[in-house]
């Protein structure tokens, strides 16, 4: 028999940190497991992120604050007609994301509420991936084709989702696609940055993410979430290395010890 101690405030308090990226980003289900502070942000990212940076970014061309404003509203409209440019922009974002089949790097996460998190990132496409968080954050997220893992190292508790539910799914599905169930709301070219923001067509109100790469050669570098209620988490990667082989072992979980499993409420 396990006995389970009540959550502490400094347990609390960090699953609030982790719960900010992933807030309303993609799907109803994610949105509500949100609510309970059962599962992590940071699915997303790359580049080492500077001081200046949080909060001063730009989603689709809009600046920061009023965008988050708009996310609140749900007033940010889908794009309707892409130039040539941002098609051609659109199509080179396809090849390299979908030419992608290993990475590994280090993460950082960043709140514009004071959020702070890093660890490491490991991707093999399709389907996989693990954000493993540095101490003091004891976290374990996993993605193994299927389902999207939440492991609380601490509490030694599982929960799990529908990974197509999750905002991984884009990024980890078999054929990244801007015209299959992606809402485009924004594409910008400056200063040798290309970001590319996306919501779910099926909540529109629910947040924006912002892909943003470095230009020629397209890298990408990192991705921001703005969340309903306008809170901005960025997630970079550090020295990524793409290519390389990873042990299977790492997308499986039945070996964790587990005193609680878990599944979000329908």
């Amino acid at each position: 028999m396990t006995v389970r101690l009540p959550m502490t405030r400094r347990l609390l308090a960090r699953r609030k940190l982790l719960t900010a990226g992933l807030k309303g980003a993609f799907g109803a289900t994610a949105a509500g497991l949100i609510g309970t502070g059962l599962i992590g942000t940071g699915l997303i990212g790359t580049g080492l992120v500077g001081s200046g940076l949080v909060g001063s970014g730009l989603v689709g061309g809009v600046p920061a604050a009023q965008a988050q404003g708009a996310v609140q509203s749900g007033a940010l409209e889908p794009l309707e007609a892409l130039s040539p440019d941002q098609v051609a922009a659109l199509t080179r974002v396809e090849r390299y994301l979908n030419d992608i089949n290993t990475m590994q790097a280090r993460f950082v996460q960043i709140s514009d509420n004071g959020g702070y998190a890093q660890g490491d990132l490991y991707v093999d496409r399709p389907g996989h991936m693990r954000f493993d968080y540095d101490a003091p954050t004891p976290v374990l997220l996993i993605a193994n084709g299927l389902t999207l893992l939440y492991y609380d190292k601490e509490l030694k508790e599982a929960t799990f989702l529908p990974l197509w539910e999750t905002p991984l799914w884009f990024l980890i599905r078999e054929e990244v696609r801007f015209d299959d169930n992606v809402e485009i709301v924004g594409i910008e070219e400056a200063l040798g940055t290309l970001r590319v923001s996306l919501r779910d067509p099926d909540t529109p109100d629910g947040g924006v993410v912002t892909l943003v790469f470095s230009d020629r050669p397209l890298t990408l570098r990192k991705w921001e979430l703005i969340d309903p209620q306008g809170i901005e988490t960025q997630v970079s990667l550090v020295n990524p290395v793409y290519g390389e082989a990873i042990d299977d072992d790492l997308f499986k979980y039945h070996d964790l010890e587990v005193h609680n499993r878990r599944r979000p409420e329908r």
